[in-house]
């Protein structure tokens, strides 16, 4: 409201102009404006208007008109704020002068429309941020569930206990009864998706030719996301918690074509030092992943902003180790080292016949860990079965040392909420099992070609009466009793057919064609599943053999090329110094070599029936007599490396390789420690690690009769240890590669026929062995 007008004046003794009307209106909430009506009485004077704040002049104005009004428009003046104004009247040298005060107000109409807007703003934007905060919160509580509890699905999770160390044994047993009841009982109560969590991102138009298979899709909240923002960060893989360790790994899908730069940028990003890879690259005529690394032919690769080279390839029996670096060309920091371990014994469908080999795998990887790396990058083909499995295993392991037991139930059930379908299929569960009895039976058996020679030293130490730790570990290998079955070694047929009792497994017996069908190839690549099924049995013929895991390291190995170890004395005589007939097949000794520790004989052999025909190098070793051991292991030694040195002689036109055949009186005994110490030797010589205990253990269980002498329980075993300790002295403080044995000078062989041909006899007695039940058992690879 305006304040009344307070006017003074003033009288001199000239006749004043008289103010008849005066006038204030605000015309605006910041305006004034200020008439009057004077009557001057005389010649028309000046009006004159100050304007004061406080002390302060704001400004003057006048007006000059004759008329008798006198206007002031005064505008733009402060909100809520006290002006005076003094107005003059000068005529003929006198002047008349009046004063008043105002107070400036505010519109509050459009004061509360300003308030009401920014209110109304306001609230909006305090209602984005709370629904910003209560989606975060969301996200975290439904990542911490997803983690720590099971509660949202209480209708289809059993209650678990976690396995203790001391029940691992007992447990599987009851789990494994009745056909595994209630392994399939556990492993389907875990939902294969949690459908609560979505896969938005993962669904997008623009994101769905970069999944290799439309139903495994990374969860929206632990997805990895690429850097690149907007249309162009999705990746198929998750962030995977570990053993009380947020994000150790990153479960990807084997990558695509187009989809390698984003794999290698995730890498980059992550700083991940690691990458394992749990498949080839094709499998069974299948593409599984594309080849994200270049080859050691072609050493650099370019993938858009990343430059990968491989520095160095090293191919082991069971995996691949490759030294890669890498190098963002956008960003000028120096390039990263980044190791590539591929694990090539895993089946697309099914799993590895011996968990050891994933125990294996575990220490490989992890020798190449340090603190200051990213996630480990796992991945398969769809980055879920085998890819799960591995983790799953790390995983339990490290719950294993820490609390002395495992919830492997709580923590499958875990994996699948961070990735759909981890661990894929109830065989996969059942080997994390396995692995974890064999982790905590039999631990850690690897030992180093440096610290190899003390540890055979301190493992042959003995107290008095009690046995050495060798012994001990002799007596922890598992006999693998009913485990498999030996059926059709077992008819009246084939019981003739059997030297000793010692017998094949069904299920990896080597299978001979009969007559109708002796033109398909037989080789041990055709038989990927050593397969034991009804038609097998009807249409081949039987003979006393095994398949057995020996990895032949040699780049070419001809399938017309076979080679034959004969380490016994008396035998049938399956050759002769001119051709010779047995049955439909013809077979000639077209070369011989000798040296005074064994025979090399080249045969030709060739089929009545069908003109085809093979060559066979058979090395015939002499330094083995009844049930003795070699007296020097370096004679046995140095055949083998004759063997890798022949290997490709011919006419090269497969890279397939084809088996030895290793043979004695029993196939086992002698055989066994053949096959121990070839293995040996290529793990010696491609890793600088030896396992003895683990390859024991594989053969025992691949054939009966794997070192069970009755000579001593433990001299097979322990000879092992003594040839690798021949085989690689220490010199120095080094270990070297022992220096070929003076007997197998290779300037004495000669190129005649051999006197010793005629010591093997047309049949003998058979020979007794250890008895072991073939009656059926669970098909395990563990003894429990």
């Amino acid at each position: 409201m305006c304040m009344p007008l307070i006017l003074y004046a003033s009288h001199f003794a000239f006749i004043e102009p008289e103010i008849s009307e005066k006038n204030f209106v605000m015309p605006q909430h910041n305006a004034f404006y200020v008439t009057y009506h004077v009557k001057w009485n005389g010649k028309n004077g000046t009006c004159y208007l100050n304007l004061t704040n406080g002390n302060k002049v704001e400004s003057t104005k006048q007006n000059t008109s004759n008329e008798e009004n006198c206007s002031f428009l005064l505008e733009n003046l402060y909100y809520l704020t006290t002006y005076t104004f003094l107005v003059f009247m000068t005529h003929h040298l006198q002047f008349l002068n009046t004063n008043f005060g105002h107070h400036c107000i505010y519109n509050y109409k459009a004061v509360l429309g300003f308030l009401g807007f920014l209110i109304f703003v306001t609230s909006l934007a305090l209602l984005f941020v709370m629904y910003k905060i209560f989606a975060l919160q969301r996200k975290r509580s439904r990542s911490v569930s997803a983690l720590t509890t099971f509660s949202s699905c209480p209708e289809n999770l059993l209650h678990v206990e976690p396995i203790s160390a001391d029940a691992l044994v007992d447990t599987y047993r009851k789990k494994i009864a009745d056909e595994g009841r209630l392994f399939m009982e556990e492993f389907q109560s875990i939902p294969r998706i949690f459908s609560n969590y979505t896969v938005k991102e993962a669904k997008k138009s623009e994101n769905q030719s970069k999944n290799r298979y439309v139903d495994i899709l990374p969860y929206d909240y632990n997805r990895v996301s690429l850097s690149n923002g907007g249309r162009h960060d999705y990746i198929n893989a998750s962030f995977i918690e570990g053993y009380k360790e947020p994000n150790k790994y990153i479960a990807a899908q084997g990558p695509k074509d187009e989809t390698v730069e984003d794999f290698w940028r995730m890498v980059w990003e992550q700083k991940s030092s690691i990458i394992v890879m749990v498949t080839r690259c094709e499998e069974g005529n299948k593409n599984k992943c594309a080849q994200y690394w270049p080859s050691v032919e072609r050493e650099t690769e370019i993938f858009d902003d990343f430059v990968v080279k491989i520095k160095h390839e090293e191919n082991c029996p069971d995996y691949i180790i490759r030294q890669l670096s890498l190098m963002n060309r956008k960003e000028k920091a120096a390039e990263r080292d980044v190791t590539h371990i591929q694990f090539m014994s895993w089946p697309d469908h099914g799993v590895p016949g011996d968990p050891g080999l994933l125990l294996k795998l575990r220490r490989r990887v992890n020798s190449f860990k340090n603190i200051f790396s990213g996630p480990i990058v796992v991945h398969c083909s769809a980055g879920v079965g085998r890819t799960g499995t591995y983790i799953g295993i790390d995983a339990m392991i490290e719950s294993l040392e820490a609390e002395g037991r495992m919830d492997i139930y709580g923590y499958v059930a875990k994996l699948r909420r961070q990735r759909c379908l981890m661990v894929q299929v109830e065989s996969q569960y059942v080997l994390i099992h396995t692995a974890l009895i064999e982790y905590n039976q039999f631990g850690e058996t690897e030992i180093s070609l440096m610290d190899f020679h003390s540890t055979v030293n301190t493992l042959k130490q003995r107290e008095g009466n009690e046995p050495s730790l060798l012994e001990l570990e002799y007596q922890k290998l598992p006999k693998f009793k009913n485990w498999r079955l030996s059926n059709l070694a077992a008819t009246e047929e084939n019981k003739k057919k059997n030297r000793s009792s010692i017998v094949p497994y069904d299920f990896n017996r080597v299978l001979v064609k009969l007559e109708e069908e002796e033109g398909h190839n037989s080789d041990a690549e055709d038989e990927e599943d050593y397969s034991s099924d009804e038609d097998d049995e009807t249409s081949t013929k039987y003979i006393n053999a095994s398949y057995v895991n020996v990895w032949v390291s040699g780049d070419v190995v001809l399938t017309t090329w076979i080679r034959v170890l004969v380490l016994q004395e008396f035998c049938a005589q399956y050759w002769a110094e001119e051709k010779k007939v047995f049955g439909e097949m013809e077979v000639e000794v077209k070369e011989t070599e000798s040296t005074p520790t064994y025979i090399r004989r080249r045969l030709q052999i060739q089929s009545t029936k069908v003109k085809e025909s093979v060559t066979s190098e058979q090395y015939h070793f002499l330094k083995w007599a009844g049930h003795e051991l070699p007296a020097n292991p370096l004679d046995l030694i140095d055949m083998m490396k004759s063997i890798r040195q022949n290997v490709g002689h011919g006419n090269s036109r497969d890279n397939i390789s084809s088996p030895i055949v290793v043979h004695c009186n029993d196939g086992s005994s002698r055989s066994g420690i053949f096959c121990a110490l070839w293995k040996l030797l290529d793990s010696a010589d491609t890793e600088r690690l030896v396992d003895i205990f683990q390859v024991a253990k594989g053969l025992r269980k691949e054939r009966l009769g794997m070192f069970t002498s009755l000579v001593s329980l433990c001299e097979q075993y322990q000879f092992l240890y003594e040839a690798l300790q021949a085989a690689f002295p220490v010199q120095n403080g080094e270990v070297k590669k022992a220096a070929a044995s003076p007997d197998s000078n290779p300037n004495a062989a000669t190129a005649s026929p051999s006197p010793q041909e005629g010591t093997c006899e047309s049949s003998c007695v058979p020979e007794k062995a250890p008895s072991e039940t073939t009656t059926n058992g669970p098909t395990v690879t563990v003894e429990v």
